[in-house]
């Protein structure tokens, strides 16, 4: 038998969403068993609501002027008890997490099935249903059993008073206890009623007794052998309380019908009991089931952090059987430092905090954790336990990792016409220069000027290859050291140069920019990751001025904290609406011309370097990015090397590479400074020349014709596994191919165009 509360009849559902076929789908789909009524954005829904008085709302959360996030906190302010389904097209951890913060019921993402749809409707009606069933029925159950131990005593005065009536008011006692023991001890409806009747039929001598939902009809001649009493409370009828002796035709005496009446006021709190209790039994069942099925590890834990409870999305997530679990320390499952961080949080008064984490112990692959943790406190306020909700995001965390390459190779494609701009300069100058030089063989000045003009030329060159390189990763990733700000500035200023100059030369429009960098302390940071950054933001800030406009940066710091850097434009600015979503990832204003990623990127570097980035804006007034780094506590480490020079080495040096001028330029690079060279034009010709003993060093180049720099080092390491082996490339290195080097014991690689000393020093600590 059902033990819910009487369900609602027609349970009404709102649908909000700014898309028409969206918002007829759910109404089409949820017609047949709900009142419907749609809305096309979160203000409309708002005036809606008073009148039609939702059970459930199902929204959009991406939706013009108002977003679901704003909107799920309105209705929740107007009627905690609505129940708030939210649809999203994106797996936005941050975003799900503040709306279930905000009291909503489920989300589901796009695409759902209709299966999916109707079991998450009808769950949020059955816990609306519930809600309003059981509110105040423990306070009701407490004021009736107040008024029965009045009326028992009442009852007990008046048979002391009314000696004549004596025997049948203690007959009456004796009875309604009776009854009593059973309505107290039986909590099933069913048998509840089974046992009453039956005890009321047989003390009684009564024909039939039953308890019915509806009045029966009276025959016109029943007289007082039916009698049929009102069993209700408060909260409304629950049923009555039927006695029949038409069989016998036996009239029921007017005493009998008082103790009837009050029987039926002890069967109006047995049966809101039993139906109260039948409901918290349905509830724990569903969340037991809710628990069960969720996708996240749900784990419960004692005060003494051992676990106590264990769903199946735990023994998928950690590899262990519940019976495992269960009793063990949670430090065997989550690192002991990063628990007991999160835990002093919670000591300290807090509700919940939330921390990215790995698995304790081996793993056979690296695993991602989010980990929510949340006191569970007594009503002093104490703590009793504690519960972990525990996420699997490797997938996530990964597909990040890859959305991060991306926004690279977009952000360099972008720049491909900027850097021919720069390569072209610079080859007309060493061109122009090379040219000049050969006119004026006799001129030494000359000579010597054009010489350095032609260096710097190619050092500059070289410097634009190395970008190109960090921003597609085929250079190893940098670590932390010691940044300078403003030369992180004007290294983005020089990327994005050639950009600002097309701007003006092809639009013809007023651009200034300016710099006003003051004196700022060290950071410690990966300088490729800050040029990204700054890249980004100054790019963006040309986007946002098709009329042209000032561009203005500024650096600063605060003495022994932060140092701060802002970008300010004076371009269209952005709406409130827009601003609040700037930073997240697929969000963008540029339609197809924009992938979402660039400020979403920015804000992970800026996260990562344990900074913060804020952004103000006006539409029609421009924008402002403001970043605050942390000053450097520690001396980060050198980007030069601090190696001390040892004495210098002569070395017979087997040289590889089938580039002719590369290979001429390198071999008289290295006889200049003392090496004995053989050149090979080939990896063939290598393994040719090649003897054990014979040379010192053997520096090939990476990326060769026929045989490459990978196949010959192979092949040299079988002959002899002692020699040092130096790779040089053009092309740079991929993260793979670390591995690479340190199985083929190859001692460094070095990038082209690779400066003389930077060469010989590589020779140098090869023989060392």
């Amino acid at each position: 038998m059902n033990t819910l509360a009487p369900p609602i009849i027609h349970p009404r559902i709102l649908v909000v969403d700014d898309e028409l076929g969206p918002r007829e789908s759910l109404r089409m789909l949820l017609k047949p068993a709900y009142q419907i009524q749609t809305a096309e954005n979160g203000r409309v829904a708002l005036e809606l609501l008073p009148r039609f008085r939702p059970d459930v709302v199902i929204m959009d959360i991406k939706m013009p002027e108002m977003d679901g996030l704003e909107l799920l906190r309105q209705v929740k302010r107007g009627d905690p008890s609505i129940e708030v389904v939210m649809i999203t097209a994106y797996a936005s951890l941050e975003t799900v997490k503040l709306a279930l913060t905000h009291g909503a019921f489920e989300y589901l993402i796009k695409p759902f099935s209709r299966q999916d749809m109707e079991d998450v409707v009808r769950r949020a009606v059955l816990r609306r249903q519930t809600d309003l069933g059981t509110r105040g029925q423990v306070a009701t159950l407490v004021e009736e059993m107040r008024r029965l131990s009045t009326k028992t005593r009442e009852l007990e005065e008046a048979a002391r008073r009314e000696a004549a009536e004596q025997s049948l008011r203690v007959t009456q006692l004796s009875l309604l206890r009776e009854i009593s023991r059973t309505i107290v001890g039986q909590l099933d409806t069913r048998a509840l009623t089974g046992a009453v009747t039956e005890q009321l039929r047989i003390a009684l001598g009564y024909d039939r007794v039953d308890i019915t939902p509806e009045a029966p009809p009276r025959p016109g001649d029943a007289g007082d052998t039916l009698v049929a009493c009102a069993i209700q409370d408060a909260q409304g009828p629950l049923g009555h309380l039927v006695v029949d002796n038409g069989a016998t035709r036996r009239a029921i005496d007017p005493r009998e019908r008082e103790l009837l009446e009050m029987l039926s006021e002890y069967l109006a709190i047995a049966l809101r009991n039993a139906r109260l209790y039948g409901e918290i039994a349905d509830t724990k069942r569903a969340l037991e089931h809710l628990i069960a099925s969720a996708g996240d590890a749900i784990i419960s834990l004692t005060v003494e952090d051992r676990v106590d409870g264990w769903n199946p999305a735990a023994e998928r997530i950690f590899g262990v059987p519940k019976g495992e679990a269960l009793r063990r320390a949670v430090t065997d499952f989550l690192p002991p430092v990063e628990y007991a961080r999160a835990r002093a949080w919670l000591a300290e008064g807090r509700p919940m905090h939330q921390f990215e984490t790995s698995p304790a112990g081996e793993r056979p692959r690296a695993t991602a954790l989010a980990v929510t943790l949340s006191a569970l406190r007594g009503r002093d306020g104490s703590l009793d336990g504690l519960i972990a909700i525990v996420r699997d995001i490797t997938a996530q965390r990964e597909l990040e990792n890859q959305l991060h390459q991306s926004e690279k190779l977009t952000a360099l494609g972008q720049l491909a016409g900027g850097i021919a701009h720069d390569f072209n300069n610079l080859l007309q100058a060493i061109l122009g220069y090379a040219q000049l030089m050969k006119q004026n063989p006799h001129d030494p000045a000359f000579l010597d000027r054009s010489l350095r003009i032609v260096e710097s030329a190619a050092v500059d060159g070289s410097e634009t290859v190395r970008r190109i390189q960090q921003f597609a990763r085929l250079r190893p990733d940098e670590q932390f050291v010691s940044v300078d700000v403003n030369q992180i500035v004007q290294d983005a200023v020089a990327i994005t140069r050639p950009r600002w100059e097309e701007k003006i030369a092809h639009d013809n429009r007023p651009m200034d920019l300016r710099l006003d960098l003051g004196t700022v302390v060290p950071i410690n940071g990966r300088p490729a990751a800050l040029t990204e950054l700054l890249t980004n933001l100054i790019l963006n800030a040309l986007d946002a001025m098709p009329d042209g406009g000032s561009l203005v940066i500024t650096t600063g710091h605060e003495p022994g904290r932060s140092v701060s850097v802002a970008v300010a434009d004076t371009g269209i600015g952005m709406p409130e609406v827009v601003r609040q979503r700037v930073f997240e990832p697929f969000f963008s204003t540029k339609g197809e011309a924009g992938s979402g990623l660039g400020l979403a990127m920015a804000y992970s570097i800026v996260r990562r370097h344990g900074g913060e980035i804020r952004v103000e804006s006006e539409v029609g007034r421009g924008t402002t990015f403001t970043l605050t780094l942390p000053v450097a506590r520690e001396p980060g480490e050198s980007r030069l090397s601090t190696r001390r020079p040892d004495e210098h080495r002569s070395a017979r040096i087997l040289l590889v590479d089938d580039e002719p001028k590369v290979l001429a330029t390198l071999s008289e690079l290295l006889r200049s400074v003392g090496h004995t060279v053989t050149a090979s034009p080939s990896g063939v010709a290598a393994l040719d020349a090649y003897g054990p003993g014979r040379f010192d060093v053997v520096m090939t180049n990476l990326g060769m014709a026929g045989m490459n720099g990978w196949e010959l080092a192979e092949r040299l390491r079988a002959l002899d596994r002692a020699v040092p082996l130096l790779l040089i490339t053009g092309w740079g290195l991929r993260d793979e191919d670390q591995g690479r080097l340190a199985a083929l014991g190859i001692r460094r690689c070095l990038f082209k165009p690779v400066q003389p000393a930077e060469l010989d020093a590589a020779i140098q600590e090869a023989l060392g």
